[in-house]
């Protein structure tokens, strides 16, 4: 993991076409803004978290296989 420090107003960019910005430092509270090309997801991590907490409880029930099918094509279709 790269840790890198940065005052409000300053920015990182990742690859290309990603860019962080420090929006503001409140106590331990940090607003960053994200300037990413919409084909990039962003996540919070405690979601991507939940969303694979998730897939994992689902693939345990009965019929599991059919819903993550029809959870990928909607996704794909949604791209298009």
């Amino acid at each position: 993991m790269l840790v890198i420090s940065r005052k409000p107003g300053e920015e990182l960019k990742i690859g290309d076409s990603v860019r962080v910005s420090v929006i503001s430092v409140n106590g331990d509270k940090v607003t960053i803004g994200i300037d990413a090309p919409r084909d990039i997801p962003v996540l919070r991590g405690e979601l991507v978290d939940t969303i694979e907490s998730n897939q994992e409880s689902s693939a345990q029930l009965p019929g599991a296989e059919a819903r993550l099918g029809l959870a990928a094509l909607l996704k794909e279709s949604d791209g298009e």
